[in-house]
């Protein structure tokens, strides 16, 4: 199965949309973000990704995002990111929470 197969495949759940929704969005070719992604064994290593230096601070706050709506475990103060990131990120942050719940896109 190809990249694009199992992004579709595991897209079925909820978690792994909206997280996907941001990564291939904001990230679709940084290997800083892919390789800490494995689909084969249906893992993401957030805490791995965003212990990472390089990334500015709006993508912090996306890879946080991302990785709230794939763990439970980590969680985000929902007012910082709609006040600091620009139009575009909030799109992408509000499309990716309306998948996770299960919203269709209009």
């Amino acid at each position: 199965m190809n990249r694009d197969e199992q992004i579709n495949t595991l897209s079925r759940a909820s978690d792994w949309r909206a997280a996907l929704i941001i990564l291939t969005s904001a990230f679709a070719q940084d290997s800083r973000v892919w390789q800490h992604v494995n689909l084969e064994r249906e893992e993401i290593f957030f805490r791995t990704i965003l212990e990472d230096g390089t990334f500015s601070a709006g993508e912090r706050i996306l890879l946080s995002v991302a990785a709230s709506l794939f763990n439970r475990e980590h969680s985000i103060n929902l007012w910082e990111v709609l006040n600091r990131l620009d139009e575009t990120n909030t799109a992408l942050v509000l499309t990716a929470i309306r998948s996770f719940i299960g919203e269709q896109q209009a």
